[in-house]
């Protein structure tokens, strides 16, 4: 559902640990457009600093713990995020898929542990307020430094935090949609890739009926495609229409 897209002049290219990674110019568009809403122009810099760096790190996160098993992965950011590609030849054990999958956000979460240390060693604990406000759950923003660390401070655990666990629910591709397909076809091989792809429609449409509900029309567009794609995944492996 999710592919690599073609080479282009305007690429940027470099290596993270001697890893390739690869920035198509349309990951450009994508950072402006979810960061359309940002107060500033100060702000909007931050912005894509913040999800530039966390999407790497995610990948990375990904990346590294392919490498371990021998792979030789490269990293592609792309109008859709970020992907982390490897030869698909390659055998991988269900836990090992299961690994790799949940490192992305894992690496986003660890991010965020060393960044929460790091404020309470400086005398800054308000930064715990700052994380059930981000899940909705109430909380408070008092001021960490200045109105930009401030800024700095919430889009990383906006970023990391929010998108983390986003992903991790079981909507394929996504890497919660992976770790469910790959379980459930762990538990039952002949049964298990069409049990996954039901969790993960019937999941998709509820989260893309709750964004469009909370007004966030882009995140209620993503997830109707992605229950769109499961549905026609699905009529591909069913016998009948469900």
């Amino acid at each position: 559902m999710f592919y690599e897209p073609p080479l282009t002049q305007y690429d940027v290219n470099f290596r993270i640990l001697d890893i390739p990674v690869r920035i198509h110019p349309f990951f450009w568009v994508l950072v402006l457009f979810l960061g359309m809403n940002v107060p500033n122009q100060m702000a909007l810099l931050l912005w894509f600093i913040v999800v530039t760096a966390s999407i790497l790190v995610h990948e990375l996160g990904h990346a590294l713990v392919m490498r371990h098993y021998g792979m030789q992965p490269r990293i592609v950011l792309y109008s859709f995020g970020g992907l982390t590609i490897f030869d698909r030849t390659y055998h991988l054990r269900w836990f090992e898929n299961i690994l790799i999958s949940f490192a992305g956000p894992a690496a986003g979460f660890l991010l965020l542990g060393a960044l929460t240390l790091l404020c309470i060693v400086t005398g800054n604990p308000q930064i715990l307020g700052y994380f059930p406000v981000i899940l909705g759950l109430g909380g408070s923003l008092a001021p960490i430094g200045n109105v930009t660390t401030t800024q700095l401070v919430l889009f990383l655990i906006q970023v990391n935090l929010f998108w983390g666990i986003l992903n991790l629910l079981p909507v394929f591709p996504l890497d919660g949609g992976q770790i469910c397909r790959e379980y459930c076809v762990y538990r039952a091989p002949q049964t298990g890739l069409m049990q996954s792809l039901k969790v993960s429609f019937i999941t998709a449409i509820m989260l893309a009926v709750w964004f469009f509900f909370g007004g966030q029309i882009f995140a209620g567009i993503l997830f109707a495609w992605m229950a769109i794609s499961n549905y026609q995944i699905l009529q591909q492996f069913s016998q009948r229409p469900w």
